[in-house]
């Protein structure tokens, strides 16, 4: 689903250390439709909503990610999305489509990520 997203998150906050390291992730929980995966990929940082693309109406699941956040699967259906790779769908399904993804700005002289739809 659709939903209004904007927020500036500070790469020196101690709740985002983690993302100072590519392949790392952290989820953003009260943003997005279920929450917002920040990934540090080779490129920069991506941002997607923790919505598992195959049933998205499940309320009970979110998409979280695991192995240090190369991959993310959904709680419910198990569905497993490549972080690294614009959030695309495994073929192992049942996902066939690739997570939502948002814009996430990098602001190198202030080390900020802005995140928005």
């Amino acid at each position: 689903p659709e939903v209004y997203v904007n927020f500036i998150i500070e790469l020196d906050d101690p709740m985002f250390f983690d993302l100072n390291s590519v392949g790392n992730s952290v989820i953003i929980p009260n943003e997005g439709y279920k929450g917002i995966i920040i990934t540090h990929t080779i490129e920069g940082y991506s941002a997607y909503d923790a919505t598992c693309t195959y049933d998205p109406s499940h309320s009970w699941g979110r998409v979280k990610p695991v192995d240090g956040g190369i991959y993310a699967i959904d709680t419910v259906c198990g569905s497993k999305f490549w972080l690294m790779y614009d959030g695309m769908a495994d073929a192992d399904g049942p996902a066939s489509i690739p997570l939502k993804m948002y814009v996430a700005d990098y602001n190198s002289n202030l080390r900020r990520l802005h995140v928005h739809n």
